[in-house]
């Protein structure tokens, strides 16, 4: 008898299970940063075990990081294997984007985490031969920080000092992955790109807390993009994702008068109550604040909520999901009240966290918008 052979597709137990998360995972079409594809998702999660579907366990991410480093070891094979550097560039990408979703919902391990976060960046700098992307880094003492500019080859030969947009990562995104595919809609324009990683952040993830206070460390950034030719820093706009869309009220709030515009991509001015969310998000929480395991973050998250206060020295556009459970909506309309005039809600009924299904659309408006607000007003 012949046995037959199932074709490979996403479980539906999977898709029922993780269907929310699949946006994520897709996130944005992308140049330069790193990607996987549905069938990498399929092979992901190809035989995934049914008795095994507790999303807030450590074991369900576990065998998902397990899954997921096959994945990007299959990649890096190929990478290796390929003879042209556009085979090796693109195999790379799949690799780096892999081995951040092998990690990032994964806290058990910190070696095991920095470890993949290290091979991201590896990847990622290892995809960029061939391409006419420029990334050039920098670093702030003051506070433990680093930076990298990101310029087209015809960005940097135009010789003109160029605008750029500054961008924050989230609590578990990758500098490498989401922020540089936010990053491509301003390179497409012509702006300049600057990603910082504050303590906490991208490779500094889980080796020092996440510094939510970071107010401090964009005003060293500011001071060393003075000093980084080709900046026109009279001409800079500031936007963040997630946690990223939170510090970046705080930016515009603390720092307003230096940036022509704020975007704020699904953060809030405070965060739901901690013993609400679920368990693996409280996990990320602690992992990224430095805190012990079972440790009750509410203290820490009263402390950081942002008052609304006097409006800021600047435009903010927040963008934001009606059934946000990470950022509650109500809190932005309190914002949005008290900031008004210099304020924007985009409110989007039917999305929960970062709008995920929207984000596509929402990234090319919201970019269109930093555009025409750092143009040359000489």
């Amino acid at each position: 008898m012949t046995e037959t052979t199932e074709r490979l597709r996403v479980p539906e137990h999977m898709y029922r299970a993780l269907g929310y998360l699949f946006p994520r995972l897709m996130f944005l079409n992308a140049r330069y940063a790193p990607q996987v594809h549905w069938g990498d998702i399929a092979a992901a999660l190809d035989g995934f075990p049914t008795d095994d579907l507790d999303l807030a366990s450590a074991g369900f991410w576990d065998l998902w990081r397990e899954r997921w480093t096959d994945r990007a070891e299959d990649y890096a094979a190929l990478a290796e294997a390929s003879g042209t550097v556009a085979g090796r560039s693109r195999a790379l990408r799949g690799a780096a984007a892999a081995y951040h979703w092998a990690e990032f919902q994964y806290f058990d391990d910190r070696t095991v985490k920095q470890r993949l976060r290290q091979r991201i960046r590896d990847c990622f700098l290892g995809s960029l031969a061939g391409t006419d992307l420029d990334v050039t880094e920098g670093s702030l003492p003051g506070t433990g920080a680093g930076y990298w500019v990101l310029r087209t080859e015809a960005m940097r030969a135009s010789g003109e000092p160029l605008c750029a947009v500054v961008l924050s990562n989230g609590l578990d995104s990758a500098t490498e992955v989401e922020v540089v595919a936010l990053a491509e809609a301003y390179l497409e324009r012509g702006i300049a790109a600057v990603l910082f990683e504050g303590p906490g952040q991208g490779l500094r993830l889980g080796r020092t807390p996440v510094r939510a206070e970071m107010e401090p460390v964009v005003a060293e950034l500011l001071d060393a993009l003075r000093a980084e030719p080709g900046i026109a820093t009279d001409r800079l706009a500031f936007a963040g994702i997630s946690f990223g869309g939170y510090l970046a009220l705080r930016v515009a709030r603390g720092l307003g008068e230096h940036f022509r515009c704020v975007v704020n991509f699904g953060g809030g001015p405070a965060i739901a109550k901690f013993d609400g969310l679920p368990r693996r998000l409280k996990d990320n929480f602690r992992f990224a604040f430095g805190a012990e395991p079972g440790a009750d973050l509410q203290p820490r998250f009263d402390e950081l909520a942002i008052e609304p206060g006097p409006a800021p020295a600047t435009e903010v556009l927040s963008i934001c999901g009606a059934l946000d459970d990470i950022f509650p909506i109500e809190g932005l309309y309190d914002l949005d009240r008290a900031w008004s005039g210099r304020h924007t809600l985009e409110v989007h009924p039917r999305e929960a966290h970062t709008s995920l299904n929207l984000i596509n659309s929402y990234t090319l408006r919201a970019a269109d918008l930093v555009t025409e607000r750092l143009a040359d007003r000489g």
